[in-house]
């Protein structure tokens, strides 16, 4: 609040018209504080230190979960490096059996003309073992038409086994019974 003093002083002149003149002055004594209080000063510290202290915190918590997670990806790969590689699944071994023999209707080719139905199908299980994508493919072999039975994940790795059977000598036909199925 604003403290005031009132002074009043009444001249006269003398006048015709005389009226009185009434002059006022005012004396305010305001009382301000100059400068900022030491309480204030200390509040203003006070409030930066810890807004200092919450940004490093910040950013040493950011570094550290940025740190967390590289090591996290670091550990995963290593695990992954060290476990051995996921071995095919043992496949089961390629039996082939001839079929019974039957009293020849046809002329009867004479010894020595071209392989036997076991070793054509012998050769061909033989190369398709060699790949493993072709490897659990079943082969059947009957007067030269081999037949081909088995489950491969693309059109591709189909053909190709087509292919490896209609290369072993004394191949007739190739029936493809291979089913595509992607995994």
């Amino acid at each position: 609040m604003d403290d005031y003093r009132e002074r009043k002083t009444v001249f006269e002149v003398p006048i015709k018209r005389a009226r009185p003149v009434v002059e006022a002055q005012y004396d305010s004594v305001v009382h301000e504080p100059r400068g900022v209080s030491p309480a204030s000063v200390v509040a203003l510290v006070l409030a930066a230190v810890a807004a200092t202290v919450a940004i490093t915190l910040l950013i040493v918590n950011y570094r550290q979960t940025n740190t967390d997670q590289g090591l996290a990806q670091d550990r995963n790969m290593a695990q992954q490096a060290q476990q051995p590689a996921q071995q095919p699944a043992q496949q089961p071994p390629v039996i082939v059996t001839p079929p019974a023999t039957q009293p020849a209707t046809g002329p009867v080719a004479p010894l020595g003309s071209g392989p036997s139905s076991a070793e054509i199908a012998a050769a061909i299980s033989s190369k398709l073992l060699d790949d493993p994508d072709l490897a659990s493919i079943e082969v059947r072999v009957t007067d030269g038409t081999v037949t081909l039975v088995g489950r491969v994940p693309d059109d591709g790795l189909k053909l190709r086994a087509e292919e490896i059977a209609r290369s072993v000598k004394g191949v007739r036909r190739v029936l493809n019974r291979i089913t595509v199925q992607s995994e």
